[in-house]
């Protein structure tokens, strides 16, 4: 079973680092493994041979808009995918904004990767299901799915970015499903749904699934020797399995 892979360098890389890891990922195999990376702005023409994905845009194609990136300029460019609502971009994104963003990715073919996730205090108080489905609904709110479109999902527990903690396998496995029931409701059918939160090289094992579709990499994806053993590790899988 193929898994997507999406690497979000956020704004770790100077271009000079870019090239080194473009060079270095040139040796590798991503064998079934669909690779996104999503690259800063700036190092957007180093990665030009694998799809791309951009790591915001605004929800305006044009106009007087100082510091944004224009979805159609994006599409332009031959980027294929655009994250949006990622837990960085929460604390200035409102749901609407975010709303607006989804249609405007979508109405210029790109393919929206939604990231939705709790906070540790909405876990502690045992708000996730109500997070989640108050920040999916609002994403896909009046969206109107052609049959050539789809939607990539990626559950990201807020509280799990960045600081090395991660679900089980069995709790990332149920709330996908608790996601696909909420897909289902608005008669969303092509979607694929990603795991994200610190997945590292030493995790990537006990947390692949056939249940997933792919997974959402951070601060992985910068490093080679991290993207290289989550590689390996994720072909190996399904290897053994076939």
């Amino acid at each position: 079973m193929s898994k997507i892979l999406v690497c979000n360098h956020k704004m770790f890389l100077t271009y000079d680092e870019a090239v080194n890891l473009k060079d270095k990922m040139n040796q590798l195999d991503f064998g079934c493994i669909e690779l996104i990376v999503c690259p800063s702005y700036l190092n957007m023409n180093v990665f030009s041979d694998y799809s791309l994905g951009a790591q915001n845009c605004f929800y305006e194609d044009t106009g007087a808009f100082t510091g944004e990136v224009s979805p159609r300029s994006l599409s332009l460019l031959g980027v294929k995918y655009c994250l949006v609502g990622h837990s960085e971009r929460r604390r200035y994104d409102t749901n609407k904004e975010v709303n607006l963003k989804v249609g405007a990715i979508l109405r210029n073919m790109m393919t929206p990767i939604v990231c939705v996730g709790e906070t540790k205090m909405d876990k502690e108080l045992m708000r996730t299901s109500e997070v989640l489905k108050k920040q999916l609904y609002s994403a896909i709110d009046g969206i109107k799915m052609q049959e050539n479109e789809e939607l990539i999902i990626a559950y990201e527990p807020v509280w799990s970015v960045g600081s090395g903690n991660n679900l089980s396998k069995q709790e990332i496995e149920d709330t996908l499903t608790y996601i696909r029931k909420l897909l289902k409701q608005k008669n969303i059918d092509n979607y694929k749904l990603l795991y994200g939160g610190s997945v590292n090289k030493d995790n990537i094992k006990s947390i692949l699934s056939d249940k997933v579709d792919g997974y959402l990499l951070g601060n992985a994806s910068v490093s080679y020797e991290e993207l290289k053993s989550i590689i390996k590790c994720i072909n190996g899988v399904n290897k053994d399995k076939n």
